[in-house]
């Protein structure tokens, strides 16, 4: 019998079905669970256009959910003694000298994004070709560089948490997809989660969904097998609920421990002053700690009430990085995605009381208010078309200006805009991307029709 004297699983079945059907979430699978219980566990809706249903078992992308995955297998390493998280990561990675002045660099601030490395340099990797492999990748760091003097203060960057899988690696002589498999996985019974791409889709992974200009549409990720340490373990319900219920009894489940309880403590927990609010793999925030994750197409959140002996994972099909990052959330770094109102409203009603507040916009309408402004947008540039072409006049200064200067500006400013690079842009916000890719090409495009008619 569940613990919790809040616990209503009507209630938790009627937030769920009204916040999918309002934010049109094609598909979620959650897990609740109390101490050393699940109370909660059921999947919702379809895992594709052809009628497959969502069920507990039912694979996810846990997007950026993976670096607690990662960090435990570091501190598993620490705690054996084979490691020291306060080393230099040079120690480790022979090839980390190929960044410039990242000698100071420490295990302790890649896994509290201390480390110097930007947000922006954390989306690079999506551009680097690695060939497939951790100790391939590491031969291309000279392509990165810190922004800022390590340890001096906290930005996110999926690098940290690359270099950290490629840590595991070298310090356990393993591949990171057989690390996790034989130190996580296995001793908690996850048996539908993987670190490995082809095993997940052999499972039945899926393609997940976006809202493509606000068209919902199952659409491809460009899979790179070096980011998995970062943001692209494969997960689902029932095995995230042993996972949260290892983390909420300092790293036992059943008859198995994979971390002391000081070392799962660690992870939980603020881990510097320069830190902001992440621990080791977690942000912390007193009576919430958890961590969210997402993937071009899938979402994930977690979260941990140690105080109240309660553990919370909610995976979705689908994710919209780009309503997500015009709405401001109260929890992770400030920045969120609208799919996590869910597990507030559930938080609320578990607790009694307001534990998280204010609940996060739904983002209704963001999408159609986007395409109207891309629409009035375009609209302006073809009647400028329209002058510029028409015109007997060259306008030799308005064409350097207009379709030449301005153009190559916002080409590359844009992805700047977003902390990231044009191809994980196309990836993670397909359509509104291709949009903002398209309105100063077709500035470029007028001036060249323009030149052609002066020339000929």
């Amino acid at each position: 019998m569940p613990t919790n004297s809040f616990f209503d699983a009507e209630r938790i079945d009627q937030i769920i079905k009204e916040e999918m059907q309002a934010m049109k979430i094609p598909g979620l699978s959650v897990a609740i669970v109390s101490g050393t219980d699940t109370i909660y566990l059921k999947g919702f809706g379809k895992t594709n256009d052809v009628g497959g249903k969502v069920t507990e078992k039912t694979a996810f992308i846990i997007g950026s959910s993976s670096k607690s995955f990662t960090a435990m297998a570091i501190m598993q390493l620490s705690e054996a003694g084979l490691l020291n998280i306060d080393d230099p990561v040079i120690k480790y990675l022979s090839d980390f000298k190929m960044v410039k002045n990242a000698e100071e660099v420490t295990i302790r601030q890649l896994l509290d994004h201390t480390s110097g490395f930007s947000t922006y340099e954390g989306m690079k990797i999506f551009n680097i070709n690695a060939g497939g492999s951790l100790s391939q990748f590491t031969k291309k760091l000279s392509r990165f560089r810190l922004s800022r003097k390590p340890g001096a203060s906290y930005e996110y960057s999926n690098l940290n948490f690359v270099l950290l899988g490629a840590i595991v690696e070298a310090v356990s002589g393993m591949p990171y997809e057989t690390y996790i498999n034989n130190k996580i996985f296995e001793p908690l019974d996850m048996k539908c989660s993987f670190a490995e791409h082809q095993k997940a889709l052999n499972y039945g992974l899926e393609k997940g969904y976006q809202p493509v200009l606000g068209v919902l549409r199952q659409t491809d990720y460009d899979f790179h097998p070096e980011i998995i340490p970062a943001g692209y373990i494969v997960s689902c319900a029932e095995d995230m609920a042993k996972y949260l219920i290892a983390n909420l009894n300092g790293g036992c489940y059943n008859d198995s421990r994979i971390l002391s309880e000081n070392g799962v403590q660690r992870l939980h927990t603020k881990s510097s002053t320069a830190s902001d609010h992440y621990g080791l793999g977690w942000f912390d925030y007193d009576e919430l700690v958890h961590h969210g994750g997402s993937a071009e197409n899938y979402h994930a959140n977690m979260m941990l009430l140690p105080s109240k002996g309660l553990g919370i994972a909610i995976l979705y099909n689908i994710n919209d990085n780009i309503s997500g990052a015009f709405v401001k959330g109260n929890f992770g770094n400030g920045e969120t995605v609208v799919y996590d109102r869910i597990q507030s409203r559930i938080v609320n009603a578990l607790t009694g009381k307001d534990t998280i507040s204010p609940i996060i916009g739904n983002g209704e309408g963001f999408h159609k208010k986007a395409n109207m402004v891309f629409a009035m947008l375009f609209a302006i540039l073809t009647v400028y078309g329209y002058f510029i072409l028409s015109s007997s006049n060259a306008h030799i200064p308005l064409l350097v200006i207009v379709d030449l200067l301005i153009p190559v500006f916002l080409l590359a400013t844009f992805p700047r805009l977003f902390k990231a690079t044009w191809k994980p842009l196309f990836q993670f916000a397909a359509g509104f991307a291709h949009v903002l890719f398209a309105l100063p090409l077709y500035l470029i495009l007028i001036g060249v029709l323009k030149t052609i008619m002066i020339v000929f």
